[in-house]
């Protein structure tokens, strides 16, 4: 009897060992929840500290996501699939999620100083050419001003979602409401304009 108690005490302890383990390996990578809804067939999407965006095909099912909610997370990259977002830089299948407790805006969003190294700036550069990109704080809130020829400027908060744009009328709701808090800003970013 007393050798049968000490095999399940083993077992017991070698499968606590391993689930421990196993918690240890996942989770690893940290994330924060951005709703993406405002662009065509994108939802809740993870942006990762490089300003990197995860397209998740689900979240699980014991997981609430909600905008703005830190992570911590593992995936798997689903290079055989395609989606209608085209906002993200991949499709991941979530293998493991965990809830850390919030901040508030990410720290990230006063420091970027170079807008290629961040993802959704890139592919922003590439999709309106603008001519210069300055970063202000609107209502609390990191913003960022893409101005392009001849008068166009696209306006983003720092998860990349578009706010408005303006075609140059000083009196539209873009100006009135977002574009008055730029003369506060800093210019990030000066290019040419126009190229192929």
């Amino acid at each position: 009897m007393r050798s049968i108690l000490i095999f399940l005490a083993i077992v017991a302890l070698s499968d606590c060992k391993t689930k421990m383990g196993a918690a240890d390996a996942n989770c690893k990578t940290e994330g924060t929840i951005v709703d993406m809804d405002g662009l065509d067939g994108c939802g809740y999407l993870i942006r990762l500290k490089d300003g990197k965006l995860l397209n998740p095909i689900e979240f699980p099912e014991n997981f609430s996501p909600k905008k703005g909610q830190n992570i911590r997370f593992d995936y798997q990259p689903l290079h055989d699939m395609a989606s209608v977002c085209m906002a993200e830089s991949e499709i991941i299948q979530i293998t493991c999620v965990e809830d850390v407790k919030a901040n508030n805006e990410p720290v990230e969003c006063s420091k970027i100083s170079n807008p290629f190294a961040v993802d959704w700036m890139s592919k922003a550069i590439d999709r309106h050419n603008p001519t210069r990109i300055i970063k202000f704080q609107m209502g609390g809130k990191w913003a960022f001003a893409f101005q392009a020829e001849p008068n166009s400027t696209y306006l983003y908060d720092c998860d990349g979602v578009l706010i408005c744009q303006s075609n140059g009328d000083q009196n539209d709701e873009c100006h009135t409401q977002h574009l008055n808090f730029i003369s506060k800003g800093k210019t990030i970013w000066q290019g040419e304009g126009v190229w192929d």
